[in-house]
């Protein structure tokens, strides 16, 4: 599955080739995640469905993959599921040249 390019909603395009070998190492799928997450700094499950135009349940297998990597945190609040880059998730981004942020440690979106 090739990697969609992320939205507009985001702060900014990656260079393909950064993307490319950050999708080699992950897969298409999970590298994007990690994307849509530092895009907006923060993602629900739901995000990431429309986002990716997949199931909750691919969605939630992909995240529960890179949680238990280290490389996201989730957080339920009531029926919503929330991820965040975690620091390792942060460098790995940061080493790919692509960029990475962090929801505030207090959980502020």
């Amino acid at each position: 599955m090739p990697l969609p390019p992320p939205s507009s909603r985001g702060s900014g395009r990656p260079e393909p080739a950064r993307v490319r070998a950050l999708a080699a190492l992950l897969g298409a799928t999970r590298a994007h995640i990690l994307l849509r997450i530092a895009a907006l700094e923060a993602a629900t499950t739901n995000d990431l469905v429309q986002e990716l135009a997949v199931s909750a349940a691919t969605v939630s297998h992909h995240t529960g993959v890179l949680r238990h990597s280290a490389l996201i945190t989730t957080e339920r609040d009531g029926v919503s599921v929330h991820h965040a880059l975690t620091p390792l998730g942060q460098s790995l981004l940061g080493a790919h040249g692509l960029p990475g942020r962090r929801r505030p440690p207090d959980g502020s979106r």
